[in-house]
């Protein structure tokens, strides 16, 4: 992100259309925000304006002119969120005020990281007169009914945390106090106070303190903790899962046309926008140029990597596991090689057997080898993973003896750990019965999974090395990544401009599913400027947040 310095008067005009401020407090806030925003009409870079003790940085949000500001944690003190918002405010008169960031939570059965708080109101939990006993006096404070209202009527909006997990919308009054609470029974004292709220954090109060009768506010914190003691566990990642859900969700709002109007705020009008970038693309070719699953039609629009060929070296010996992040291209890759070797193979893929049980999974697994070969004329039918492991054996002992084939097992659909290991134990013990049958030793497994089963290889089946190799695959290399975009812009005839290219590049963060998922978004028409590209962009990482937690 590059930043421009200017005066504030020169943003008279912008502030005067209608400008909504946008307040963070720490700084894996503000750069998380900061990534999500494009430039003013005009501009090349964020703007950014030094007022008295205030710094401001100026961009658009979603499809908004926003002004953003960074105040110190607390609501109190020099430079806290009441001093900064105040000023800030008074200065600028935006419309409205949202505060941005991360918060705890109070459950952690109920709630998990990466759940976004919206305030219905905020509580000073500080307020209180303390004698023989503690009697609180913090008013619950209420957030704009409008801004309430909108969050209230977001339908659409999906985040994933990661792969497994969504989430969730947590309408509640929000606790906000001084104290950096990371005790669970400090914690548990609060939740006893104030049963019906469900998080808490800092800067709340001052939020409310700054804008009452002033201007219409409301807060929106992603959970990054559960204040009991675990605090600094995970806690970067953490805190930056819980402020790219609260992103997301903001965002889902900032890109509604019109959502704003009763506070006359209104979208960047379409003389707002860049010069005009032509994009006459080359529609027929689309399907094959972005193809999700390989076939061999698709082999011109194919970038081959050094890892297909470390991919071939081992599959001649071993069975092979490739593991790593959702959206590297794990399957294609596998089909790819399998296609172009003319290697016979059987692709089952487990995506639709969700909620089983893992030996129901190797239960449809043999499903899927008698369905291919034909069922055994005496299968063993007691349901058991020891049976169930004979039949399939059987079945290829009887279909593939002493012939080249592979076995490719995708999509495995376990989220929980202890699963997880059962599910990769049985199957080492799988292979390594398959091991004492000689005629099947040229059958090859290959899987495919995001969890990296090496975690759960048991004493007793250490041996396990003697059959797989293991691959983990990351998201490409950026030469890899270079090569894919110019692929894609080559054959669909399609045009950036430098900067926005590097731009493009950067927020990929070398995933070839963000790229093809930003081109089939850009593709919805043939001629679209490039402040459309900026808002496709931000639309695109919205949309693939999930797999960029790193």
């Amino acid at each position: 992100m590059s930043y421009e310095e200017i005066e504030l008067k020169e943003l008279d005009n912008i502030i005067e259309k209608g400008i909504i401020l946008i307040v963070t407090v720490t700084d894996i806030e503000t750069v998380a925000t900061h990534a999500k925003l494009i430039p003013l009409k005009g501009y090349s870079n964020i703007i950014q304006v030094y007022d008295e003790a205030n710094t401001y940085y100026f961009g658009v949000f979603g499809k908004y002119n926003i002004v953003h500001v960074q105040s110190n944690m607390g609501s109190i003190g020099r430079d806290s969120a009441i001093m900064t918002i105040s000023n800030s405010v008074k200065t600028l008169k935006p419309k409205f005020v949202l505060m941005i960031g991360i918060a705890f939570g109070i459950n952690d059965e109920k709630q998990q990281i990466g759940d976004v708080l919206i305030a219905e109101g905020v509580i000073p939990y500080d307020n209180k007169r303390v004698g023989d006993r503690t009697i609180q006096r913090g008013q619950n404070a209420p957030s704009s009914k409008i801004l309430l209202n909108r969050f209230k009527s977001i339908k659409s909006w999906q985040h994933f945390i990661d792969d497994t997990k969504i989430s969730n919308p947590i309408f509640t009054q929000v606790l906000s106090g001084e104290e950096l609470i990371d005790n669970k029974e400090r914690r548990d004292e609060l939740v006893h106070e104030f049963p019906f709220s469900k998080g808490g954090e800092m800067e709340g109060a001052g939020l409310y303190a700054a804008c009452d009768g002033v201007a219409d506010w409301i807060l929106v914190k992603g959970i990054c903790d559960f204040a009991d003691g675990n605090k600094t566990h995970n806690k970067n990642i953490n805190q930056q899962i819980a402020i790219d859900s609260a992103l997301s969700m903001c965002l889902e709002l900032f890109n509604s046309k019109y959502a704003f109007n009763v506070f006359n705020v209104y979208t960047i009008a379409s003389d707002d926008v860049k010069e005009e970038v032509a994009c006459k693309c080359n529609h027929e070719k689309i399907e094959e140029v972005l193809f999700e699953v390989y076939n061999k039609n698709y082999e011109p629009y194919y970038v081959e990597r050094k890892v297909d060929d470390s991919f071939n070296r081992v599959l001649d010996q071993y069975c092979v596991w490739i593991h790593g992040i959702s959206g590297c291209g794990k399957t294609n890759l596998i089909l790819r090689n399998l296609l172009h070797n003319n290697v016979n193979y059987l692709a089952i893929t487990l995506a639709s057997c969700i909620n089983l049980n893992v030996i129901e999974l190797f239960s449809e697994i043999q499903f899927d080898l008698e369905n291919k070969f034909g069922k055994l004329s005496n299968p063993l039918e007691s349901i058991s993973f020891s049976n169930i492991s004979r039949n399939i054996l059987s079945i290829l002992n009887q279909h593939c003896s002493n012939i080249d084939y592979v076995i490719f097992i995708e999509e495995i659909p376990i989220s929980s750990e202890e699963d997880y290991k059962q599910f990769v134990s049985h199957f080492f013990s799988l292979l390594i019965s398959k091991k004492l049958s000689h005629e099947l030793n040229k059958v090859k497994f290959v899987l495919s999974s995001i969890k990296n089963p090496t975690r759960h290889i048991q004493e007793n089946q250490l041996k396990i090395h003697q059959q797989v190799k293991f691959i983990e695959i990351e998201n490409w290399q950026n030469e890899d990544n270079d090569k894919l975009i110019l692929l894609i812009c080559d054959e669909l005839d399609i045009k950036f401009t430098e900067p926005f290219l590097q731009k493009m590049k950067n927020s990929s963060k070398n995933s070839p599913r963000f790229v093809k998922k930003f081109f089939k978004n850009i593709l919805a028409c043939c001629f679209s400027t490039e402040a459309d590209y900026e808002v496709i962009l931000a639309e695109t990482e919205r949309e693939l947040n999930q797999y960029y937690h790193e």
